[in-house]
């Protein structure tokens, strides 16, 4: 049978464990397990007590609140394997397992700080990996940008269209982009790159390459006009096409080609 002494170190091996501890029913379970044994109660053999009663035994509640607020805050965190290392530090500093207490194991500065030895969910590392590759696809690109100062004196740029856009503002749009969104330019703006390394002879051998059925160097015609600096579209027609300045009807035919052109304007019987 048990002596009291061997009771009272299964009750200290399990109060040394903040999950565990101060739980009536993970006692009982621990006093009964002891009672049970017919050996001389060691440390080895409270670890063996201990393995085999582990699944029945029931969190602590403060404990557990301790850990929904504090995963609640820090969701890349909330793994079981950071639990122990988190535990391990709070119980080498003699403190209780708090949200609180958590909290300041993260802290910079914190010479307790253990946030190098914390794992991250599979979640928070691909959200970190697409933000350093969308941080990454940023920089390139708008390093890549040759602003002009136009005649008010403002840095300027060409977008896509033929327009002229604010260089502030392309850097912002370019920075709301998705990283979809983001991967497409850059992989355009590196076809372009590449194709102006080309010879013309070598262009005319990738175009057929891969579009052994002929293709088109013009840009998708939209649906509608859109006037430069304008957001709203009006529909393409002949009479439309007649009154814009000279400069702007070159710029469509270079861009879109005078086949598209002819198309929309057919299609809408104008």
């Amino acid at each position: 049978m048990a002596t009291n002494r061997e009771i009272n170190k299964g009750f200290e091996y399990l109060d040394a464990m903040p999950r565990y501890r101060r739980v009536d029913a993970n006692v009982h379970l621990m006093s009964h397990a002891i009672h049970s044994e017919d050996k001389t109660i060691t440390t080895e053999i409270l670890h063996q007590l201990f393995n085999r009663i582990k699944p029945k035994l029931a969190v602590n509640p403060e404990y557990a609140e301790a850990y929904r607020v504090f995963f609640e805050r820090h969701p890349e965190y909330a793994l079981e394997c950071n639990m122990a290392i988190l535990d391990a530090a709070l119980i080498k500093r003699s403190d209780a397992v708090t949200a609180e207490n958590l909290e300041e194991l993260l802290l910079p500065g914190n010479p307790h700080n253990v946030i190098s030895q914390l794992a991250i969910t599979a979640d928070a590392a691909q959200a970190r990996a697409e933000e350093a590759e969308r941080q990454s696809i940023i920089s390139n690109l708008v390093g890549g940008l040759k602003p002009v100062v136009d005649e008010r004196g403002r840095k300027v740029l060409t977008n896509r269209s033929g327009f002229r856009v604010l260089y502030k503002d392309e850097i912002e749009r370019i920075k709301t982009l998705s990283l979809e969104a983001l991967r497409q330019l850059r992989d355009q703006k590196a076809e372009k790159l590449r194709l102006q390394q080309m010879s013309p002879a070598e262009i005319r051998q990738a175009m057929h390459a891969n579009h052994p059925e002929g293709y088109s160097r013009y840009e998708q015609l939209p649906d509608l006009y859109y006037p430069p600096g304008k957001d709203v579209g009006v529909p393409w027609s002949q009479n439309l096409f007649r009154r814009l300045p000279t400069q702007e009807q070159r710029r469509l035919l270079d861009h879109f080609g005078n086949d598209q052109l002819t198309a929309a304007f057919a299609a809408r019987g104008n």
